[in-house]
């Protein structure tokens, strides 16, 4: 027992010793160590500088194929049309009879024109004998000088009487030809608005409509185009351009002849005309267009679109302004793929930071290396 609390003696100092032991305290900081900031490195980046360059854009236009002349044709003599010689998609020539109204009636009136003319002529030659045994009469003395005018009146009379006749035969002779009406120019048949038997009054005649088919003259083909009223100042005679029909695999070069002076109020465009030669008519009229005019060179900033950053509606740029990057609201629009011209936020020789765009923001510190 007694050796047993001898060695409870010597332990007991022991754990005292050990539960009061605690963990050495670190050294205090110094107050210059907690005042010494942390400085970040400026981002590396590439940047391209705005440039203004003089941009060849061909302006875009719309529209549409005509015939350089439409024309509904008409009958020019009163009467039911007998016969329709064409049909629609006809080809025509210049002079080709088209369709005729019934003949007899103007036959009629030819025959009686001549009739009237031979009396006409009879009486003159009766008129211009009478003059001479007058005028030998009067020589002899047997007659008085107002027989002789009046004989010679009477003859006056018969001259002017056979010419009048002789018009009218002209007037009977150019109304039996009007029966056949002629295509007025090389074209193509686009219309036929009736069929053989109808009675159809001439446009003078204040009887309704005379129309029985239509020509275009196709051979000569002009698209006419629209732009917006933006572009009028782009836009003048003589320039040139490539017109891309529907349907047609090449484009046809063509240059602007007509230039509306006027701006349609409501649609805010403006038109012109391109023509073109249309062999065989092989570009229909009400074809759709487009152009592609080739205007003179303008000023222009341009950017590679990969600088872009934001959304096609809201697009924006980081510009190097001193050690910091700015981002900048910008408008612009496409030139191509790789390009697109800035129409407003940037000025040229502004300094736009294309990469590594992923670690800009605004007032990001930037260290620039033009690319």
């Amino acid at each position: 027992m007694t050796h047993i609390l001898r060695c409870l003696a010597l332990i007991a100092p022991v754990l005292l010793a050990a539960c009061s032991s605690e963990p050495p305290l670190p050294e205090p900081a110094t107050i210059s160590d907690e005042l010494t900031p942390v400085i970040a490195a400026p981002i590396k980046v590439q940047t391209v500088i705005v440039e203004s360059v003089d941009l060849a854009d061909p302006l875009i236009a719309s529209g549409t194929i005509a015939a350089k002349q439409t024309c509904n044709i008409g009958v020019l003599a009163v009467g039911v049309v007998e016969k329709i010689y064409v049909k629609v998609g006809d080809r025509v020539t210049k002079g080709q009879a088209l369709f005729q109204t019934r003949r007899v009636d103007y036959e009629q009136q030819l025959s009686e024109a001549e009739a009237q003319l031979s009396i006409a002529l009879a009486e003159q030659a009766n008129a211009e004998n009478a003059l001479k045994r007058t005028s030998a009469l009067l020589d002899k003395g047997h007659v008085s000088q107002a027989v002789f005018d009046d004989v010679q009146a009477t003859l006056q009379v018969a001259k002017s009487q056979a010419a009048l006749r002789r018009t009218q035969v002209d007037a009977a002779k150019q109304k039996l030809d009007d029966t056949t009406v002629r295509s007025p120019f090389n074209g193509a048949v686009t219309a036929r608005y009736i069929d053989e038997g109808v009675f159809m009054a001439n446009s003078f005649s204040g009887m309704g409509n005379s129309a029985v088919v239509q020509i275009q003259e196709c051979e000569i083909a002009a698209g006419i185009l629209f732009a917006p009223e933006s572009e009028v100042a782009r836009l003048h005679l003589g320039l040139t351009g490539s017109l891309y029909v529907d349907g047609r695999d090449e484009p046809i070069r063509s240059e602007i002849i007509i230039l509306n002076d006027r701006v349609d109020p409501k649609a805010r465009t403006v038109e012109f005309r391109m023509a073109f030669l249309n062999e065989g008519c092989a570009v229909r009229a009400g074809q759709s267009v487009r152009a592609e005019v080739d205007v003179d060179p303008r000023p222009a900033l341009v950017l590679p679109r990969a600088a872009l950053q934001g959304t096609s509606s809201s697009p924006y740029v980081f510009v190097v302004d001193g050690d910091r990057a700015r981002r900048t609201t910008v408008t612009v629009q496409d030139i191509d793929a790789v390009q697109v011209e800035v129409l407003s936020g940037l000025s040229a020789a502004d300094r736009v930071i294309t990469g590594p765009l992923d670690k800009i923001s605004d007032g990001t510190q930037v260290e620039a290396n033009a690319s």
